[in-house]
Parts: C-alpha cells; structure tokens; sequence
C-alpha cells in the first residue's frame, strides 16, 4: 500500500483514509519495504501534517500486531498513563510516582513504556529499579492489576513487530508517527487514558484518536513553563495545562493551573530531573514517604499529587481535581502508598 500512495501524498499532499492508513502500518510492521521507502513514507506524513483518520488506521494496525493482553476489569474503567517524551523541560519521573499514588486509591492502571529514550529515567527505569518486574508475560498483566491495581506492560516484549522499523527511527534522528502512536497503542482493553504530549497543537487530535481507540474517559495534557512556553509531557505546576478532556464522546479543551487543584505553583528549578538514575529513584521514595522538609520536595511532591489526581478523575474515583489531590495525599500520609508498592512488587514477581 505504502509505495500505491506515497506519490499521491508528494504530488498532492493527500490525506490517507483509515483503511490505507492501516494497510500501510501493515506493510512496515510485515517489513514489506525497504528502510529507503519506509523512512520517504514517514517523512512524507509529518511533512503533510497526520490526520485523525491516519493516526487511528496506523495505531489500530500496531496493536493489531502486538501481542494482546485479555482482560477487562469488571464495572471499572483500565487506565494507560504515559507519556510521548521528546518534551523540552526534564522533569524527574512524575507518571511513575503518579501511577503508585493513584493506584492505591483504586484506578486501575495498564502503564505501557520502555526504557529511557528522551529522559535521564525512563518509567520502565524507574519501576525495575523500585524492584518491580517490567517483564510481564499477559497473563501476569491480569494479575497484577486483578489484584493490586497496576502493571507495567514492557513494550518491546509486545511490539515485537516495531523491530522492522527501529533502524529508520534511530537514522533520522527526528520526530515521527511514531512517536505519537507509540504511546496510544497498548495492547491492553483501555478505556481511559491520561497521556502527556510533546506538542500542544496535538492534545485534542489525539484526544480524538483516543476516542476511535475505544477511550471512555481521559485527559490529553501539554504543560507549559512560568514563561508561558510549552515545556512538559504531563501537567505542569509551573505554568499553564492544555487539556483536552474526553468525557463518553465529547471533547472539551481548555487551560488549568495549579490552582484547579487547591495548589501553588512551583519554581522551574525544583522539579527539574536531576543528574543521576539513583537520585531520581530517591525523589520518587521521597514523595511516597511523604518527605516535605524543603521548597522542592514540596512541588515534586504537588506535582505528583496533580497528575496522581487526573488519573483519578479519569477514572472518576473522584469528582474533582482538587478531590484527587485531597485523596491521593491522605493515601501517602497514612502510608497506603508505602504499602501499595510492597504489593505491586509483590504481586508483579508471581
């Protein structure tokens, strides 16, 4: 399929529906062509700009080719939490932190990723090094989020296809499709999301893409710095949020601050990722230890409790933002979180 549209998209700039959208994924997933013609066809599409039709087509096709995890929680939303990477401002590993606070309030979480692309601490990083095991086969997904709420799904144990086309990537050096579908294509039955973008002009079309993708609830974010910049894959406590909130079939974007969760804004200086993976691992048992003694445990502390916050409002655990944050600090001060962590660890090594 990618070489009957290829000149159609150079000589027209024609957009792609989804079913060749979806035949064309096929081709680079069945490594049908060369790293030449796949890496023209990629480059073609950012240059064109991808629709939602192409997006879906080619996500729905990369998880079509994974291998699938079966499971549906019963009368509860399955909740993915990542991010795209390729953000300018580095924060420390605030989904991760996020993910352990809001699953021990009951969301339940499928966390997919991999190890380290464009931060110093990837989620896959931080997890295997708070000693829980990244490299779940489907069946002990279920049971790990069966039994204590979360599970880390290891994407290249999944996405094995995505081998075909991993030289192209590392050539061009550059974003592409991928970077946004790789994050949106779990291969588990999601039905809410809480994802961070490194574009703002993305968050509602892949709030729209989310939805195609069977999406019941979410929060699509871009977070930007105290000089108005975009900054950040997650929300931001630093500067302004773009939203876009998914809601069974609507699509609301706006902007929110600090202040829609009860709280102050931070300087740019305390939440920054900082040097080491064993500092960045001291960060995240800080916050679940419930350490504030300084100006910046407490906006690494605030900025998990807002993203643990949204995860919780997408799941709707809560009512509000403000709720989420008010439930997620309960959980770290009476020490749940502590133990939630002894749980997934637990749980994520049977």
């Amino acid at each position: 399929m990618i070489r009957e549209v290829l000149d159609d998209i150079v000589d027209n700039n024609r957009d792609l529906t989804y079913d060749e959208a979806y035949a064309c994924m096929d081709d680079i997933m069945d490594a049908k062509y060369s790293d030449i013609v796949v890496s023209a066809f990629l480059m073609c599409l950012r240059m064109k700009g991808e629709t939602i039709d192409e997006i879906t087509g080619l996500t729905s096709s990369m998880r079509d080719h994974a291998t699938q995890i079966d499971y549906e929680p019963e009368n509860d939303y399955l909740i993915e939490t990542c991010g795209t990477g390729g953000d300018t401002f580095k924060t420390f590993n605030v989904s991760t932190a996020a993910s352990l606070i809001a699953s021990a309030a009951g969301a339940k979480i499928s966390k997919h990723g991999n190890r380290s692309v464009s931060s110093k601490f990837g989620g896959a990083d931080a997890l295997e090094a708070l000693g829980i095991n990244i490299e779940l086969s489907p069946e002990q997904v279920a049971n790990s989020i069966e039994n204590c709420n979360f599970a880390f799904i290891f994407a290249p144990h999944y996405h094995k296809a995505t081998k075909n086309v991993m030289t192209v990537r590392k050539e061009l050096k550059t974003h592409t499709i991928f970077n946004l579908i790789g994050p949106i294509s779990c291969p588990s039955k999601v039905t809410a999301r809480m994802t961070g973008i490194y574009d703002p002009d993305l968050v509602e079309t892949i709030a729209r893409v989310s939805m195609n993708l069977g999406v019941k609830r979410g929060m699509i974010v871009h977070g930007f710095d105290n000089e108005g910049n975009p900054a950040m894959d997650e929300i931001s406590n630093i500067g302004k949020t773009k939203v876009a909130f998914i809601d069974n079939g609507d699509v609301e974007v706006k902007y929110i601050t600090p202040e829609d969760f009860g709280l102050d804004y931070a300087n740019p200086e305390d939440i920054t990722a900082p040097d080491s993976p064993e500092e960045h691992l001291q960060i995240i048992y800080d916050i679940i230890d419930n350490k504030t003694d300084t100006n910046a445990d407490v906006a690494r502390m605030n900025l998990a409790l807002m993203n643990s916050a949204s995860i919780l409002y997408c799941t709707e655990k809560v009512e509000s933002l403000k709720e989420g944050v008010e439930v997620s600090r309960k959980l770290i001060e009476d020490g749940s979180v502590r133990k939630q962590l002894d749980e997934i660890v637990k749980y994520s090594n049977m």
